[in-house]
């Protein structure tokens, strides 16, 4: 008579929260070199953001000598971003469609730029939070991109 809480057909009448969502597939991306690269290079990106995090708590934690630590890993962080935004170019470049990465690498690269700026001027709540929000930012980046079905390339070289 009654659909539980757990039933995930189509014969109920009604949305469940906690319901099961039928996931399609993702169409392949041409280019394993450069979804490959994207994985890389976000993974490590976001490593880094936890290395950042362990800095500041040290920081925090009064062990000034850690701040050379944290802003020289900060650069490091804007390197690797860098080389996401590449990566992401090299991805879109093969698949025009596929928009996203190159979006959110641009993102993240510029929210990296504004929390260099935040932590060198010393406004301190903006640039904890803003590093809170990059990890995540981060985060999300590498979940997706390694949800990314790369093909053999279909373009002849």
């Amino acid at each position: 008579m009654g659909t539980s809480m757990n039933d995930t057909s189509s014969a109920g009448a009604h949305s469940h929260v906690g319901a099961a969502v039928p996931v399609t597939a993702a169409p392949g991306v041409d280019g394993r070199g450069a979804v490959m690269l994207l994985r890389i290079v976000a993974a490590l990106a976001c490593l880094e953001t936890l290395v950042q995090g362990l800095l500041a708590g040290l920081l925090l934690n009064g062990d000034v000598d850690s701040i050379d630590a944290h802003g020289f890993n900060a650069y490091v962080f804007e390197i690797l971003v860098f080389l996401q935004v590449v990566a992401a170019v090299l991805l879109w470049r093969r698949n025009r469609w596929l928009r996203w990465p190159l979006m959110a690498a641009v993102g993240i690269l510029v929210a990296a730029f504004v929390q260099t700026f935040l932590g060198l001027e010393s406004s301190l709540a903006a640039h904890a939070a803003l590093g809170v929000a990059l990890c995540g930012m981060q985060t999300a980046l590498v979940l997706r991109a390694f949800l990314l079905r790369a093909e053999k390339s279909v373009t002849a070289a």
